[in-house]
């Protein structure tokens, strides 16, 4: 129900349209003008409230004020109203309504002049939701922490937020106007370039690393993804960059890699020599090795023996782990993976017996990163078991989300400390694992979403791998 207020001069004149127009909906009569959907006037009040309603119709701009004006042929006043191409808007008088009232009418013209106002009213809404949704965009633009950049159709640049500012050296008002060009260092050729315009011409994303250089020229390294900006037609309007600098990692990646080579390369070569001066050394002393000294030179050639076999099992992890997280998107099945898994650990290890005890009814696609991790743990209860006969029994179960391998060995049990470490995801000062393999296995399950389970106990180890089904 509407609320309209009645404006008239004359009391009797109130009271009565007040009881016609209170069939239908709300009615207001103060002299003072108050918040109401529809305002009506006659020629003797007019100028008092004109006023007021024009201030009124601006306040609710964009929302539509309407205003009906009574008009009686004998009125001591006249009101001249403006014509519609000439006036000033918002127009102040939206109906004229001659006296006396036509009620069919007075009703059909009330009831347009809401229906106008209501629609307006849910255009206003519509407005101010997007407006602000714009603002909170707007805000976490101006607030990220990655460099963003958007570009009209040519790839000037007509928006730059802070972070961009920050990692490139260029103010906004400097970079507004120019091409990403500005950050061009020269170590992409124009090869490069081509392909990333004939992919976001053609409305893919582009995303790769590049080298980019800061207002003051020094270089950085960013990977950099653009995005085209489609109208509703489908019409490219233009670009949007993103650019997460990763300077400090490549750098820390380089470094880590120098320095491994350069410990494997010493740790072989030096440790192969200390192995080889024990051989020396024992053949030398011959018969007048007593049994300390034998003890330490076995001692020695153990402890040297085992940090060759870090170091080769490093390399070969570092290996797995790349090749491992390379295979983005890829699924395998996970009962013929496990298959795999047992018939590769089963001919390394002939004497071994290792049985898949329980399968799921259906077939399970999982993330192709996470059997090597199961590999993993199998391979070690065979490996690590002092059982005559090193058995296993893997089982697997699944529920509408996740799949669980669970792999139980007769061996001598992970340490407690290994298993902590492992499962609380970090290590301590006094407290680290030296398993190559198991910290492996952990990385590669917690990349895919997945959970690990130890428990050991006397009869052996229980390892619970539970990975997200696809």
């Amino acid at each position: 129900m509407a609320t309209v207020q009645l404006l008239l001069s004359d009391e009797a004149n109130r009271d009565a349209l007040s009881s016609l127009v209170g069939e239908r909906h709300r009615t207001v009569t103060d002299v003072a003008v108050r918040d109401a959907d529809l305002y009506v006037v006659d020629d003797s009040s007019f100028s008092r409230y004109r006023e007021e309603l024009a201030r009124r119709k601006r306040d609710l701009d964009p929302v539509f004020c309407p205003v009906v004006l009574i008009r009686r042929d004998r009125s001591p006043v006249s009101v001249t109203l403006p014509d519609i191409d000439d006036s000033d808007r918002p127009l102040i008088v939206n109906e004229v309504v001659r006296s006396p009232v036509d009620r069919q009418a007075f009703f059909r013209s009330l009831s347009n002049l809401l229906v106008r106002r209501s629609q307006t009213e849910e255009l206003a809404g519509d407005l101010r939701a997007r407006s602000a949704a714009l603002r909170r965009f707007e805000n976490a633009v101006e607030h990220a922490g990655l460099a963003i950049f958007i570009t009209d159709s040519e790839g000037h640049i007509e928006y730059a937020n802070p972070a961009f500012e920050e990692m490139t050296g260029y103010t906004a008002d400097e970079a507004v106007g120019r091409t990403p060009r500005i950050l061009n260092s020269g170590e992409q050729d124009e090869t490069f370039y081509d392909r990333l315009w004939e992919t976001i011409k053609a409305g893919d994303v582009w995303s790769d690393e590049i080298v980019n250089e800061r207002k003051s020229g020094e270089r950085f390294i960013a990977t950099q993804t653009i995005s085209p900006i489609e109208a509703d037609d489908g019409e490219i309007r233009g670009y949007v960059g993103i650019q997460e600098e990763i300077t400090d990692r490549r750098l820390r990646e380089q470094q880590l890699a120098v320095f491994h080579r350069i410990l494997r390369h010493n740790l072989r070569n030096n440790g192969t020599t200390i192995v080889g001066r024990v051989e020396v050394l024992e053949d030398a002393l011959g018969d007048t090795l007593d049994d300390v000294a034998a003890e330490h030179l076995d001692v020695i050639r153990d402890s040297m023996a085992s940090l060759l076999d870090i170091s080769e099992k490093a390399s070969r992890i570092q290996h797995l782990l790349a090749n491992s997280l390379a295979e983005s998107g890829t699924e395998s099945e996970l009962l013929a993976a496990v298959s795999d898994v047992v018939d590769d650990v089963t001919a390394s290890n002939p004497d071994a017996a290792i049985t898949v005890e329980a399968t799921p009814s259906e077939s399970l696609a999982v993330d192709a990163k996470a059997i090597p991790a199961v590999r993993e743990f199998v391979d070690n209860a065979v490996t690590h078991s002092d059982a005559t006969t090193p058995r296993v029994a893997i089982h697997l179960s699944a529920d509408e989300t996740t799949a669980t391998v669970t792999i139980v060995d007769n061996g001598p049990g992970i340490p407690d400390r290994e298993r902590r470490v492992i499962q609380e995801g970090t290590e301590k000062p006094l407290e680290h694992g030296s398993g190559l393999g198991l910290w492996f296995a952990y990385w590669l399950i917690s990349h895919v979403g997945g959970d690990i389970d130890i428990r050991a106990d006397r009869s052996g180890t229980t390892v619970s791998v539970t990975i997200p089904v696809r």
